[in-house]
């Protein structure tokens, strides 16, 4: 009985341990169907609206121009548009613009072909999708919509994608003896109407500078605003002075110095006050020589001399002097050197066109003692002036802070006579007057285009720079702008489902 007793004891236990245990546990699986689980709603999943597009192209002009800093060439500075990236390298001279407020962007570049283009079609026939894949390198996807010859002319439309949003461009390409000129317009797909008007318009206003053209294509320029002169220079020398209307100053990179000046003249301009001009400038120069000469529509003189400097080492210059209207023109170059004439440097060599045999004996190489100097005859000779350019004010180089000056008086001041009464003890006067400082030029960012390229804009973020092929054809090595990103829009998406019972 009492092992009977021990065993309906112990399963009555467990019976009971069950009995609680489902009691305990069945509510909340029962709660648990019955009640929907609170869930937070999803994140909203941003995606990029674009800003209305430009209907009305009234407000956008092209009479301001933008004078790139090889000074090779002008292109119109649309309104509304921002100067982000000009470059200069081997063979490519390039500009970008950026209209922040409607996403769109400009790409101009001229280009100086390594193989001769003799068409249009040649040209179509060097922009083949390798070449064309570099110059999209910072966005995401492209693609050519459509290519066509229209007279002497190539238009290729294109689908680009960016950051998810989608754009459309068109690139108008055209050439001449020289250069191959190409334009290019970058803008959201909601605007294909402005990125026609663009490119119908603005290729008319890429004009070449010829008369500057036949120094080397990296060389920068030197324009001044307000005296109309410009000048190119190597792309190694520094500018010093880059104020307009005031002398400016360039530094070479073997000891040369380069000084342009604008001077106040209402005589004619002759061969003497062109020697004067130099005898006051240098004291112990020696005159070599003086040529007349002609720069376009000016005339005047190149005065070559030579001088020694304080320590007594030999240096030679030239100044060229133009008569401009009621004043002379002055580009003045010292470089070291025993009396060189640069009015009479030798003429360089002609390369041979003949083919040595293979087994002939290497020809002598004949050093050209006048080399080292024809650059700076070349620098003088693209001293000109030209017709004013009329620049976007934001391009403009600084101008210096005018100088503090005390207005004169016309009356004397009477001195005080002196009078038998007692006279009272001087008051304390300073006798030293404060003279305010003298001012220097007020720091302002240089913009303009005769200073060192800026890089390209600050506000987007871009990949490096593509890289060229092994093709003989040289490409833009700056890929076009990315233009800055859209408005993102938050949508709510649809709630997720709650699971049921």
């Amino acid at each position: 009985m009492n092992n009977n007793t021990r065993r309906i004891s112990l399963i009555l236990g467990v019976f009971m341990a069950v009995v609680l245990i489902a009691g305990t546990i069945l509510p909340i699986f029962q709660n648990n169907a019955l009640q929907p689980i609170d869930q937070p709603d999803p994140t909203a999943v941003p995606s990029a609206t674009f800003p209305p597009p430009i209907t009305d192209f009234g407000g956008i002009a092209l009479d301001q121009l933008y004078l790139h800093p090889t000074g090779l060439y002008t292109i119109a500075q649309p309104t509304g548009w921002t100067i982000t990236g000009p470059t200069t390298q081997p063979g490519i001279a390039q500009v970008g613009m950026n209209n922040s407020a409607n996403l769109a962007v400009i790409d101009a570049y001229i280009q100086q072909p390594i193989t001769p283009v003799a068409s249009i079609d040649d040209v179509s026939a060097q922009l083949t999708q390798e070449v064309l894949g570099q110059t999209w390198a910072r966005f995401n996807q492209w693609s050519e919509a459509t290519r066509e010859i229209q007279g002497d002319r190539l238009i290729i439309d294109f689908n680009v994608d960016f950051r998810r949003q989608e754009y459309v461009a068109r690139q108008v390409t055209w050439f001449d003896s020289q250069y191959i000129y190409s334009v290019r317009v970058v803008a959201p797909n909601n605007a294909i109407d402005l990125v026609r008007w663009l490119t119908e318009n603005l290729p008319a206003t890429l004009t070449l500078n010829p008369a500057l053209a036949f120094a080397p294509f990296e060389w920068q320029a030197k324009y001044d605003p307000f005296a109309n002169t410009i000048l190119r220079y190597p792309q190694t020398w520094t500018v010093q002075d880059n104020a307009p209307g005031i002398t400016s100053s360039i530094a070479g990179s073997s000891g040369e110095t380069l000084r342009i000046d604008t001077i106040a003249r209402d005589a004619a301009l002759d061969e003497a006050a062109a020697r004067e001009f130099v005898t006051q400038q240098q004291s112990n120069a020696t005159i070599l020589s003086v040529t007349p000469v002609t720069r376009d529509a000016a005339e005047g003189f190149a005065v070559s001399y030579a001088y020694r400097t304080a320590d007594g080492e030999p240096f030679s210059g030239q100044a060229l002097v133009l008569g401009g209207e009621g004043s002379v023109n002055v580009a003045n170059l010292r470089f070291p050197g025993t009396d060189i004439d640069l009015s009479a440097l030798p003429e360089a060599a002609a390369p041979s066109d003949a083919t040595p045999a293979a087994d002939a004996t290497p020809a002598p190489v004949t050093l050209d003692p006048a080399a080292a100097y024809r650059d700076y005859a070349t620098i003088l000779e693209t001293f000109r002036l030209t017709t004013p350019i009329p620049l976007n004010p934001l391009n403009l180089p600084p101008t210096n802070t005018p100088l503090p000056t005390l207005a004169a008086t016309s009356t004397p001041t009477a001195s005080p006579t002196s009078t038998a009464t007692n006279t009272p003890e001087p008051t304390a006067t300073a006798t030293n007057t404060p003279v305010p400082p003298t001012a220097t030029a007020t720091d302002i960012p240089p913009t303009a285009t005769n200073t060192a390229v800026p890089p390209t804009a600050t506000n987007t973020p871009v990949p490096p720079t593509a890289t060229a092929t092994a093709t003989n054809t040289p490409v833009p090595p700056t890929a076009t702008n990315v233009p800055p990103t859209a408005t993102a829009t938050r949508i709510r998406p649809t709630a997720t489902a709650t699971p049921s019972s």
